[in-house]
């Protein structure tokens, strides 16, 4: 049978190309599907496999914004696991937003954020039995480079400052955290994100994503 994978994440899985900031005040530009690794993956994964996009841009564990809303993953997450059931795996690849310096979080909080996300999961009846829970795996990201941590927000914010160093150490605790909960986990912090902005994936980086789940997932599931 068709195993269906979600890709439940931020806007990396969305697929949101590197800011330039020439669009200043827009909305920012996707790559189309020939580019974005959920799509990249399921061809490479092939007809038995069923993976679903899930990826927002501004996406945090837990955690709300004042302006935009619903870019809470606890609050959508159970959403889609209904909708898209029954699911085999889901893949979380979320935390890269709870660094930003107005939310003022620890590693550790959002290690806790992620937690809340993986017990959401493995405590529901979403699996392909609709009586068992999917499986989960943890991808962890690459850090921020250096030059996101100068972009400003509209109001002069530096809106990552001090991301790196915390994301080095999130990336450090989530691999204890995959122990703990007993899901899969996939290292993913080699893969670095566009030097336009430091923080968005290029064409190269959405292929070598997709490439190293690939050979991941058969195992997994």
């Amino acid at each position: 049978m068709q195993k269906t994978v979600l890709c439940y994440g931020d806007s990396n899985t969305w697929g949101c190309q590197p800011l330039d900031g020439k669009n200043p005040g827009k909305l920012p530009l996707r790559y189309d599907e020939n580019i974005r690794w959920p799509r990249l993956l399921q061809k490479k994964l092939g007809s038995g496999f069923y993976v679903v996009e899930e990826g927002l841009n501004g996406r945090t564990t837990n955690l709300d914004y004042h302006v935009p809303p619903d870019r809470n993953g606890k609050t959508a997450l159970p959403v889609c696991l209904y909708s898209h059931a029954p699911i085999d795996l889901v893949i979380l690849t979320l935390g890269g937003n709870d660094l930003k310096i107005y939310f003022g979080r620890t590693p550790e909080a959002i290690r806790d954020g992620m937690a809340e996300l993986i017990d959401m999961v493995q405590s529901s009846s979403y699996g392909p039995d609709m009586q068992s829970p999917p499986k989960v795996l943890l991808a962890i990201q690459g850090p921020p480079m250096p030059v996101a941590e100068q972009i400003p927000d509209e109001n002069g914010i530096l809106l990552f400052r001090d991301s790196i160093s915390r994301a080095k150490k999130l990336a450090e605790l989530y691999q204890a955290l995959a122990i703990k909960k007993q899901c899969g986990v996939i290292d993913l912090t080699d893969i670095p994100p566009s030097p336009i902005d430091g923080l968005h994936l290029d064409e190269t980086g959405h292929k070598k994503v997709a490439e190293r789940l690939a050979s991941r997932l058969p195992e997994v599931i």
